[in-house]
């Protein structure tokens, strides 16, 4: 098979069920979470909490019953998962920590850079004193650590310490031990891995043999994905358009990727040769339920094949000024079945009061009827065991209803 032909519905249904957003649920409990992630190579994570985290926001979408708890055990007890970088901050899969020698060299020379930029280049003379202090103390918050020093700009730092910390977090000297709500408590590496991963070399002999991991790996992270500038190739290496376009060219020679065509999209679309055969899936009919997507769901990485394929316009709108947005502050999208039918507005949640929802918008395109309606409130049944909220707020039926 060396050219697919598929139409955009049936491209949304394989993102939906390859992102495990259908139901029934195809990833179940802790093993579940593990193997999502496996399957997409990293989830992004954002530290914003209004009903819950990007990161817990993204698990409960495909995980019953999920608690946030579930991740901390398998990252800060289990040690299965690991917070680093990739696209942007996120987590991805202790295995994967050899084959990121790369990225970490990547960012030790662009920290470098932008600590000279912010006048706090001296943070990285403190790193084998800190080093020291936390072999001899244990692991701890910057805050603890007291290097002096102003702060460092606006987009910078507060404390040296901090600087010196995110600078070695970045490299691979420190890992996080611990969060204690967004703050990262950190430790040496070798506190935080197993041995025998820290122990595993650099598998590549060479960057090209990084490249093709790293492109199709992050192929994967999405599904079926296009060779246009756009979210989804966000990251060191990836962005780089030329660099890019022949290693996609030299996967698909060598079997690793199948070219696809989507009707009425004129954009070259690739596969992973080995999610291919989930393509005869599309045949299934699924259970259409309503799911709540998070802003920084992989399924959103690319506005632009969001608008295209789902037909949906879609920006997260928390850097934008106030007087600019068009909906507002953190905005979760709506999905039912395979097609995006509305977003809402959550007020920020704590404890086991009611959810409110400050607005709901349908899209206009939907046509809403009591099967969707009692699926929307379905889901916000789950959505508040999730939150541990009482339930929606009377007003919160109102909104949803247009009363």
């Amino acid at each position: 098979m060396g050219e697919i032909c598929i139409s955009k519905e049936q491209l949304r249904k394989f993102l939906v069920i390859y992102q495990g957003l259908h139901y029934p649920k195809t990833f179940n409990g802790y093993l579940g979470i593990k193997e999502f992630v496996k399957r997409v190579g990293c989830l992004q994570y954002d530290p914003l909490n209004v009903v819950g985290r990007n990161i817990d926001l993204i698990l409960q979408s495909r995980i019953e019953n999920y608690e946030p708890k579930m991740l901390e055990k398998l990252m800060y007890e289990d040690r299965e998962l690991i917070d680093g970088w990739d696209k942007m901050m996120s987590i991805y899969c202790i295995e994967d920590w050899a084959y990121f020698e790369r990225i970490r060299n990547r960012r030790k020379s662009e920290l470098e850079e932008l600590l000279k930029r912010r006048n706090s280049r001296e943070a990285i003379t403190y790193v084998d004193f800190i080093k020291g202090y936390i072999a001899e103390n244990g692991a701890c918050l910057p805050s603890k650590i007291d290097l002096g020093g102003a702060k460092c700009g606006s987009w910078g730092h507060g404390k040296l310490s901090s600087a010196a910390m995110d600078y070695m977090f970045n490299i691979g000297i420190l890992g996080v031990k611990e969060k204690k709500n967004v703050q990262r408590v950190y430790d040496l590496i070798e506190n935080v891995l197993p041995k025998e991963i820290l122990q595993m070399k650099d598998p590549f002999d060479s960057d090209r043999s990084f490249y093709k991991w790293y492109f199709k790996r992050r192929i994967g992270s999405i599904g079926v994905y296009w060779d246009r500038n756009g979210g989804g190739w966000l990251g060191h290496f990836l962005s780089e358009k030329q660099l890019r376009s022949e290693i996609l060219q030299e996967l698909c020679a060598e079997g690793e990727l199948l070219r696809v065509e989507v009707e009425g999209v004129n954009e070259n679309f690739y596969i992973r040769a080995e999610d291919s055969h989930m393509l005869a899936e599309l045949e299934q009919n699924f259970d259409k339920k309503v799911t709540f997507l998070a802003p920084l769901d992989n399924l959103l990485w690319d506005r632009k094949l969001v608008k295209d394929i789902f037909d949906f316009e879609y920006s997260w709108e928390v850097y934008v000024p106030v007087s600019k947005r068009k909906y507002g502050y953190y905005v979760l999208p709506v999905l039912y079945g395979d097609k995006i039918i509305a977003r809402f507005e959550p007020e920020i949640h704590r404890g086991d009061a009611p959810l409110v929802i400050k607005n709901w918008w349908w899209e206009d395109r939907t046509v809403v009827t009591d099967e969707v309606i009692n699926e929307v409130i379905d889901c916000f049944a789950r959505f508040c065991r999730f939150l541990k909220a009482s339930g929606l707020s009377d007003e919160a039926y109102k909104v949803i209803l247009g009363k």
